[in-house]
């Protein structure tokens, strides 16, 4: 039986590499994402993480195909600007996609892991959800710290019933989120960190990778902080 793993945002920046990560080591990857088709993916699905009964409904009909091995939680919505400018609107739509979306598919994937008896569930959050945010949407904070607490949740449930539930915190990465700030701020959070530079795409995905192998089968409910030294919980 063919082992699946999901990726929702497959066709960001971090999903695509996630896409491209995972399918090295077998798994059949399915994309799912709104805005487009994640290259390397074995299937590509259209999903709005904000609708739960289609999330669902995926996981489902992966469960039924093959083996739901892992399920990474990776569609996200960045908004800068300040504290003085955030809006209801966007505070609704960050927290509809990071944070439900994440529970959506938490749920969704987690029903069919434990009638598994297995399965990885890997959710990104962020530092920003640790440690809060200069220059970005408060909600972004917010969602991501929600993220965790939603992690450490399913990893209580999971424990007994073979279902893992870790996640990774990046710090700021090489890519859209980042071409979102100036040169100049983008310089100063590159120093901030003790590597002295922006993470890459593909070293958080190389991160989602071993939580969702065999090497972390003795881990649970953890946010890692892969953010390049700049949080040291």
């Amino acid at each position: 039986m063919r082992r699946v793993a999901v990726v929702t945002g497959g066709a960001g920046d971090m999903g695509r590499a996630i896409v491209a990560r995972l399918a090295q080591d077998g798994f059949h990857v399915v994309a799912a994402d709104l805005r487009g088709e994640a290259p390397g993916a074995a299937e590509n699905v259209r999903l709005d993480v904000t609708d739960r009964a289609a999330v669902a409904a995926l996981a489902e009909r992966v469960g039924a195909e093959g083996r739901l091995a892992v399920w990474v939680n990776a569609a996200g919505i960045f908004l800068p600007g300040g504290v003085t400018e955030a809006s209801e609107a966007d505070w609704d739509r960050i927290i509809a996609v990071n944070l439900t979306g994440t529970f959506h598919g938490c749920a969704a994937a987690f029903a069919v892991m434990a009638r598994q008896g297995e399965g990885r569930i890997v959710n990104i959050g962020s530092v920003s959800g640790q440690v809060g945010g200069t220059a970005v949407h408060p909600a972004y904070g917010a969602s991501k710290a929600g993220v965790h607490a939603l992690t450490k949740t399913y990893a209580l449930e999971g424990g007994r019933r073979g279902v893992a539930c870790n996640a990774v915190a990046p710090g700021m990465l090489k890519g859209a989120m980042a071409g979102q700030f100036s040169e100049r701020q983008t310089e100063r959070l590159a120093r901030a960190a003790p590597l002295g530079r922006l993470g890459e795409m593909t070293e958080i995905a190389e991160v989602v990778a071993f939580l969702a192998g065999p090497g972390s089968s003795y881990m649970t409910g953890a946010i890692v902080p892969a953010n390049g030294g700049a949080l040291m919980p």
